[in-house]
């Protein structure tokens, strides 16, 4: 019984350390695990896609401050969504219910809902413009059919793609 036990113990530490191993950089200078600002994806869009669809700087430039535009829409529009969620709230802490303020919020609440759509649509029309034909189609055929999983990004942040970040790499620097 005892030799079980001292087994088993020995087994959850031996498994604790390989986790724990597993988990920690391999020091101060170790690359940050990927998608954690790994200097081969600097930024979603501008990073892998833009060197698969070979953008310019002048389309990079562009597409970036499309994108930052249409965050600074997202972000007001998150604010009237949390303002009309509060007002909500508020009319249905009330002594006394009205309907028709009820519906006029809920109506608005509805149509503020389906902006984000029509926002998404307008800036993939807008960064489509800035393409050239060339890189249109491509853009066209690394976009996943229905029902399909989009394909890993190019850069190697994909989840089990380690690439040089971290301790299963270790193997390789020696």
């Amino acid at each position: 019984m005892r030799k079980t036990v001292t087994v088993m113990v020995a087994a959850a530490t031996m498994l604790g350390g390989a986790i724990a191993c597993q988990a920690m950089p391999l020091g101060p200078d170790a690359p940050p695990p990927p998608g954690v600002g790994a200097p081969d994806c600097p930024e979603p869009f501008a990073g892998p896609l833009a060197r698969v669809l070979e953008l310019s700087e002048a389309q990079k430039k562009q597409i970036r401050s499309i994108l930052d535009e249409q965050r600074e829409k997202e972000r007001a529009q998150q604010e009237r969504e949390f303002d009309l969620h509060e007002q909500l709230h508020q009319l249905e802490q009330a002594a006394t219910f009205d309907e028709p303020a009820v519906k006029v919020l809920a109506t608005s609440l509805a149509s503020l809902q389906a902006e984000p759509l029509v926002a998404r649509t307008r800036t993939h029309a807008r960064i489509t413009a800035d393409l050239t034909p060339s890189q249109r189609t491509l853009a066209e055929k690394m976009r996943p059919k229905k029902g399909e999983l989009p394909p890993p990004p190019p850069c190697g942040c994909a989840p089990g793609e380690r690439r040089g970040h971290g301790p299963a790499d270790v193997h390789e620097m020696r």
